[in-house]
């Protein structure tokens, strides 16, 4: 389970509202400057923040608004809609390049291999975004069963050193 944290925005019943930080993967990394990941984030405008309504089946009490709580996702599922976004418009584009080559080798094609080849592998790639959409969409409803409320966050306790050796010592008396 992928663990994060999120804020409590509202309480209805028996499930929650919470608001999600987006981080990039650089967030904490050293390299900022470097990482293909924070280069490409530069380029599109701040994201807004992730809002979800979640059972709060996993709880003992019901939190409050402004609560900090820990959200876990099933790596499965972050796994497979992963490889959906990555591999189906890959997918569509690779079979309309090989579609456009092969058609566009024809004696009765109007274009050639090259330009056919071309124009059929921008089509597949728009159709396997298309296609990305419509699964990732219909994935997005089973958001909540993916996504679970683990607990709410309590804010640590700062131990004295004197009380933490008090407490390990036993009475002499």
């Amino acid at each position: 389970m992928i663990e994060q944290q999120a804020t409590v925005l509202d309480v209805k019943g028996d499930s929650i509202l919470i608001r999600t930080q987006r981080q990039s993967g650089c967030q904490a990394c050293d390299v900022k400057s470097g990482c293909g990941t924070s280069v490409i984030e530069r380029f599109f405008p701040e994201r807004p923040q992730q809002q979800l309504l979640l059972p709060m089946d996993e709880l003992e009490s019901p939190p409050k608004p402004g609560d900090q709580v820990v959200v876990g996702i099933d790596e499965s599922y972050l796994q497979n809609t992963t490889l959906i976004l990555y591999l189906v418009p890959l997918l569509g584009l690779l079979v309309g390049a090989v579609l456009g080559s092969y058609i566009g080798a024809l004696p009765e094609s109007l274009l050639g291999s090259e330009p056919m080849s071309i124009l059929l592998c921008l089509l597949g790639l728009s159709f396997g975004l298309w296609i990305t959409r419509r699964i990732t969409e219909r994935r997005h409803r089973q958001l909540h069963q993916a996504v679970k409320v683990l607990r709410i966050q309590r804010p640590s306790q700062v131990i004295g050193v004197q009380e933490l050796v008090a407490s390990e010592r036993p009475d002499c008396t």
